[in-house]
């Protein structure tokens, strides 16, 4: 099983390389190939995290490519499904988002949607979960 886990971070560090390629087919075809993996099962953020990948996956947001751009948002809501919101957050991820929120690609706007409401807590359950002394 390690030897599957070594490959697989291999795989990761390979695609994260090649996020930032000046070549936008090279991008593409990363950020596509990275966006197809989180649907795996056994898929997990760690090495992506590990690897600095949400500041990558988050500077493709602002691709003018949009099959890049929707890579990028399909990998933050498989990060966040993941329960890694914290990590997402940290990294400015929100304020990014809310960037692109009236992108002119409709895809864009949906799925930009659905990663901030992953996001963004409700308000009601940021006032349950805080004491009576934090008022």
């Amino acid at each position: 099983m390690s030897e599957e886990l070594e490959a697989q971070r291999e795989l990761t560090e390979d695609l994260l390389a090649r996020l930032v390629d000046p070549r936008e087919n090279v991008r593409e075809t990363a950020a596509e190939a990275l966006a197809v993996s989180t649907e795996d099962e056994d898929w997990r953020p760690d090495d992506l995290i590990l690897g600095e990948g949400i500041g990558i996956i988050t500077d493709l947001l602002g691709d003018r490519n949009i099959h890049i751009v929707r890579s990028a948002i399909a990998i933050i809501i498989a990060i966040a499904t993941a329960g890694e919101e914290e990590a997402l957050v940290s990294h400015g991820v929100i304020e990014r988002l809310d960037r692109i929120q009236d992108h002119k690609d409709p895809l864009i706007r949906e799925k930009v949607h659905e990663a901030l409401w992953l996001l963004t807590p409700e308000v009601e359950d940021v006032v349950a979960s805080k004491t009576q002394d934090e008022y």
